[in-house]
């Protein structure tokens, strides 16, 4: 039976198709092109690691640290420490709280890959993760602005680009690199929650998201961060006259750093029981590290002299493609439309940053709170390349001369990369020394003294020292009548027995630091400090006794654990809010 249209519900045949196919078909393509960004991130990827597999491993700057720490980290976990504080190798096993101070996502990434990989192959797997990690986010954020195919023009020269190349390489800031991935995620959402779109609060959830990831990957690149995201939302509001951006992307980025209050916390808290001024010493602070600065060591000069040229190289082209990019993405009509509006946000951030990367600028790093803290005013480089690949490739599309912006850039990328590729420290031999020393008994060389115990000289340590020095309660050093056996002597957790006819003071194979906790016979004890060393003295009477020592919780990571769960919880009620719809800008 054939049943009649009702009056005023008359449906159009195009119509019915187009709203039962389309949303299938659009979501198909939706894949695809991800499938083809996931295509894109692998090749980069693979590419980004092959000097390693053709010239070995590179000792850049910090890889006496991170190596060494995911090895440890691993070792941790072997234990059955399910997150780690201590580490047990550094300064030849007297140990340091570098896994409290340092933020964890890198080391935690580099130790999961320390449990299934042998030590030569941690570094090239890393920068693997990474760069495909940054293409994935740059692509999401060029993909909104531009489209599918611009989209992986922009990921390939922001995962390429000659600053993150010589961080892969020259400098081995494993952290930052992490730290980078999440920059673009984080503007994305950022200025998707100022705009109030379709998702509305959904929209706080990845933005908190990816700005915590990035305070969990690098202190100095998440101050930079910061700074950049505060002033983008600050230059949203004001274009755009809302108070909703203020309040929902503060919102955001306050949950964001609630959700890495259990690592920030701790580390604002304890870091006044170790050196962390030498952090910032001489050599490592905003006053030598402006573009072309000199100072007495060779070295640095060379690198800043490098750096510096690759900075005014991105800059200069910046500069040549901003207006182009800006012109076009007006007219244009292939171009979205959120692009017209986030374009000019992206590009004010790099024009900051690209001034204060000169030395005039330094009181404006000394009067921004924390802002300080950056260390190396260079470190804004992974802004302003963000910038220049999505500028570049709008330039490109927008004023319909694809083949000359791109032809430029990748002429640019070829010219730097090759530089700094020939001039990196591809020194294999010394990276396997590093490895044989993070997985020896012995332990290795700290490499950085501001995770050391506040007082704590490193020259006064001796490498060779027994676990256990016994010494009677005259000083003398105890040789007959005193017998001591080890039953554990794991990173975070020794266990001991003492045998003795009078009694005697023990000196350990270890650094005394406040979250040591100590028991004699079950009894909890104050372990002391040898004022020379900084090592643990436990005192025991005459007799048997029973000695345990193991790494505690202190407040600090107490209350930061609970505002990080409570963030969490609030997080998810977020995601599980409906879509509400509000006003574009």
């Amino acid at each position: 039976m054939r049943m009649a249209a009702l009056p005023g519900h008359e449906m159009d045949k195009n119509q019915l198709i187009e709203g039962q196919l389309a949303p299938p078909v659009k979501q198909l393509a939706s894949r695809s092109e991800w499938v083809l960004a996931a295509v894109l991130a692998v090749s980069l990827a693979t590419v980004a690691v092959a000097p390693f597999i053709v010239l070995g491993n590179v000792s850049g700057h910090d890889v006496e640290f991170h190596l060494p720490s995911w090895i440890d980290a691993a070792q941790h976990w072997r234990e059955g420490v399910p997150y780690p504080s201590w580490s047990g190798g550094g300064h030849y096993g007297f140990g340091d709280p570098r896994f409290v101070i340092y933020p964890p996502l890198s080391w935690i990434i580099g130790g999961l890959l320390a449990l299934i990989l042998p030590g030569a192959m941690l570094p090239g797997a890393y920068v693997w993760i990474c760069i495909a990690l940054s293409v994935f986010a740059a692509y999401g954020l060029a993909r909104e602005w531009l489209g599918h195919g611009a989209a992986l023009w922009a990921a390939g020269l922001y995962v390429t680009n000659p600053y993150m190349l010589l961080v892969v390489t020259h400098r081995c800031a494993y952290s930052e690199l992490l730290a980078q991935a999440g920059f673009p995620v984080a503007l994305l959402f950022l200025l998707r929650v100022a705009r109030c779109d379709a998702r509305g609060l959904r929209d706080m959830v990845p933005l908190a998201l990816a700005f915590g990831w990035i305070w969990l990957s690098n202190v100095p690149a998440a101050v930079i961060a910061s700074y950049a995201l505060g002033f983008a939302l600050l230059f949203v509001a004001i274009r755009g006259r809302s108070l909703h951006a203020l309040v929902h992307g503060g919102m955001a980025l306050g949950l964001g750093l609630g959700l890495a209050t259990f690592y920030i916390l701790p580390a604002a808290v304890e870091q006044n029981w170790i050196q962390s001024e030498d952090a910032f010493a001489t050599g490592y602070d905003i006053r030598a590290n402006f573009l072309f600065s000199g100072s007495g060591d060779a070295d640095q000069v060379a690198f800043n002299r490098l750096v510096s040229e690759l900075a005014c190289a991105e800059m200069v082209l910046l500069a040549a493609a901003s207006i182009p990019a800006l012109r076009g993405a007006r007219k244009a009509e292939g171009l979205r439309g959120k692009a017209r509006s986030g374009l000019p946000v992206l590009l004010g951030l790099a024009a900051f940053f690209s001034a204060l990367l000169f030395r005039w600028t330094r009181p404006v790093w000394l009067l921004l709170p924390r802002f300080w803290m950056a260390q190396f005013p260079w470190r804004s480089l992974f802004v302003i390349s963000l910038a220049l690949a999505v500028t570049i490739v709008t330039a490109s599309y927008a004023m319909r001369r694809t083949g000359l912006w791109l032809g430029v850039a990748v002429a640019v990328w070829l010219a730097l990369g090759g530089a700094i590729l020939k001039r990196a420290p591809w020194l294999p031999d010394d990276i396997h020394e590093l490895i044989e020393a993070a997985h020896s008994q012995k332990g290795y060389v700290g490499v950085v003294d501001e995770f050391l115990p506040a007082g704590v000289d490193p020259e006064s340590l001796d490498a060779d020292a027994p676990r256990i020095a016994a010494f009677h309660e005259s000083g003398a050093e105890a040789e007959d009548g005193l017998r001591t056996t080890v039953s554990i002597w794991h990173t975070e957790e020794k266990r001991f027995t003492v045998e003795t006819d009078r009694p005697a003071r023990l000196r350990l194979h270890l650094l005394n630091f406040p979250a040591w906790h100590a028991t004699l016979n079950g009894s909890p004890i104050m372990a002391q400090t040898d004022p020379d060393t900084g090592q643990m003295v436990i005192s025991v009477p005459k007799g048997h006794s029973e000695v345990r020592i193991w790494f505690g919780p202190t407040p600090g990571r107490a209350a930061g654990v609970t505002v990080s769960l409570c963030v969490l919880g609030a997080l998810l009620m977020f995601a599980r809010m409906k879509p509400t719809r509000g006003n574009s800008w």
